[in-house]
């Protein structure tokens, strides 16, 4: 039997996201498997698994701006998981990196 040690639950979604490295290029698209507070499932092609670094920008919905930074925690062949992540500072100024520090920023603001 499977133990769940997640610190949060997990809701299942099945949409569809954008994944960015941190500079803001694109690295392609993904499927939000489940998602909770602290982080997420991906599923993914080969290719675009093959370019997923260990830390970028997942794009939640890009009109709405909400994009997490993220952390991979473990892979398998086509499914990532990953933890978000909140850093103070940003490494580059593009526009999808400092959507994504303002919007961990009041996810945590709200949280605490």
């Amino acid at each position: 039997m499977t133990v769940d040690r997640r610190g949060s639950p997990r809701q299942a979604l099945g949409r569809d996201v954008l994944v960015y490295t941190e500079d803001g290029k694109a690295i392609g698209a993904c499927q939000l498997c489940d998602v909770s507070a602290t982080g997420a499932r991906l599923s993914m092609a080969a290719r675009t698994m093959d370019k997923l670094p260990e830390e970028f920008i997942l794009v939640l919905a890009k009109r709405a701006k909400v994009n997490r930074r993220c952390r991979v925690v473990w892979r398998s062949q086509d499914e990532v998981g990953v933890r978000f992540s909140i850093r103070a500072a940003v490494k580059s100024r593009s526009p999808v990196a400092a959507n994504s520090a303002a919007s961990a920023g009041r996810s945590q603001a709200t949280a605490g």
